[in-house]
């Protein structure tokens, strides 16, 4: 069984390993975290990252959403692998055709189209909250805009994912026919929770807290851009949000690896949305317990398959983070830091790959002692990385002390 730490990529799986078809706008940490449960990935994203390519066979699709599907033929068009079984990760959740296209090819474990569906729905949502006694923010259909002079946002429940905005509302009225809902702004601290669903019940694998439109990482005013934990919450938050997975694992029969999105304000956790698949957050909570995120997703779907799993050797850290930056301006990828024993980077883009203003550059992957000692590694860090890309400069590892 090999070791390593968690904060680099793993070892290349051997060729005898499972096969997982990855799909999704970025697979590199799913690809990671499935490497390391025993399996071989073969990845299908926006990027194909130069560290995703390094351990797994993976495609760039120009065509997405719908290219995905093309992708994952070509990927196992000539070999042994055609009936082996697929995973969908952020964003897919959204693209209700293409997963039902993977579920058509070959075994998809991961959610059904209908169970998506549901779980987009902010009024499902606010139904099932009322009916568990939890808290859920007002939500107003379109044709209802609320009062003026109260904070309220306008979402679009089919388009909201994946980092993007939940504009402020100003008083406009929606288009004709949108599907945007208005939804109440609750105040408090950003989160996420990981959890595990069996169809009828949940558990909650790890809380983080939610880094969200970060000015130091250039992102928009309500992008996620990252995630730090696990938090350690007081049991009367911890008891709700482990009602809160229980009840949306059993009223939508959700399986596997699924996130809540949450806002904590001290003494309720309030959920934001639902998203049915591996997420962000995954890696930071993969990180911090050196357990296989997508290995406990396959096990709930029954498929037990793999060659020896990696164990982590560095699971001391109290806490992992993981944040993603953004361009702050049109740039062409040269050279980019390479860390040190606290921080890493990952998804890292092609050399002289050109990224646009607003788009991702990479991400930094970190670990302390505490949650405040990690924001601070990642703004240490993001600024050497900002500074590397703006100056096209190499910046060296410091030479090893004696």
């Amino acid at each position: 069984m090999a070791s390593t730490s968690f904060l680099i990529p793993p070892p290349a799986p051997p060729p005898s390993a499972p096969p997982l078809v990855i799909v999704g706008a970025s697979t590199r940490a799913a690809a990671w975290s499935a490497i390391r449960a025993g399996r071989r990935p073969l990845c299908a994203d926006l990027f194909a990252d130069r560290d995703l390519l390094a351990v797994a066979v993976a495609i760039a699709v120009e065509d997405y959403p719908l290219g995905l599907v093309k992708a994952v033929e070509d990927l196992l068009s000539s070999g042994p692998d055609a009936s082996c079984p697929a995973i969908y990760t952020g964003a897919m959740e959204n693209h209700f055709e293409v997963v039902a296209a993977l579920s058509d090819r070959g075994p998809l474990l991961g959610n059904p189209p209908e169970t998506l569906r549901l779980v987009s729905d902010p009024g499902w949502i606010a139904q099932l909250c009322d009916d568990h006694n939890l808290s859920c923010p007002a939500i107003r259909p379109a044709d209802d805009p609320p009062p003026r002079g109260h904070q309220w946002l306008l979402r679009q429940p089919l388009s909201a994912r994946a980092g993007r905005a939940y504009p402020e509302w100003n008083g406009t009225a929606p288009p004709p026919g949108s599907n945007a809902v208005f939804q109440e702004r609750i105040r408090g601290r950003s989160a996420a929770a990981l959890c595990l669903g069996t169809g009828s019940a949940a558990r909650v694998l790890g809380v983080t807290e939610q880094l969200v439109g970060r000015e130091w990482l250039s992102a928009s005013r309500w992008a996620w851009c990252g995630s730090i934990g696990p938090l350690e919450l007081p049991p009367p938050l911890n008891d709700q949000v482990a009602e809160l997975a229980d009840a949306v694992a059993a009223g939508a029969g959700l399986v596997g690896l699924f996130g809540i999105d949450l806002v904590l304000d001290g003494q309720r956790a309030w959920i934001i949305e639902i998203n049915p698949r591996y997420t962000g957050s995954a890696e930071v909570i993969e990180m911090s317990t050196g357990q296989s995120m997508i290995g406990l997703h396959l096990d709930a779907f029954g498929d037990s398959r793999s060659s020896p799993p990696i164990v982590a050797t560095d699971t001391g850290s109290a806490v992992s983070a993981k944040a993603v930056l953004f361009a702050r301006e049109d740039i062409t990828v040269t050279h980019l830091p390479p860390g040190d024993s606290t921080w890493s980077l990952a998804d890292i883009p092609h050399s002289g790959a050109r990224i646009t203003k607003g788009r991702p550059i990479c991400s930094i992957l970190a670990r302390g002692v505490t949650a405040d000692g990690c924001r601070d590694i990642l703004k240490r860090s993001s600024e050497e990385v900002y500074r590397a890309v703006k100056s096209s400069r190499i910046v060296e590892r410091p030479p090893e002390a004696g």
